[in-house]
């Protein structure tokens, strides 16, 4: 928070940041990409459930067919996520 006089150890701490970050590591945590774990929350979500994920570039299909490797969400990693967004 430069130049509004925070120091970033002293700045208010915006609980939303926490939760988007404990987010952000469960998605991560096998080792995947953000966009990855998106799309294995989206497969984990419903069996029925078929994400079509956009992309720009070559590197974003391989990156989008890369989450295959990776597999929907575990139950534990949904639960915590709910949890997180307090739908548990």
């Amino acid at each position: 928070m430069a130049g509004l006089g925070w120091r970033e150890d002293t700045a208010p701490q915006d609980p939303s940041h926490a939760k988007r970050d404990a987010i952000r590591e469960i998605l991560t945590s096998q080792g995947c990409s953000i966009a990855q774990g998106a799309l294995a929350w989206n497969w984990a979500r419903s069996d029925k459930t078929l994400p079509i994920p956009g992309f720009r570039t070559v590197e974003q299909v391989q990156e989008n067919a890369g989450a295959m490797q990776f597999g929907p969400l575990t139950i534990e990693q949904m639960q915590e996520i709910n949890k997180l967004l307090g739908r548990a």
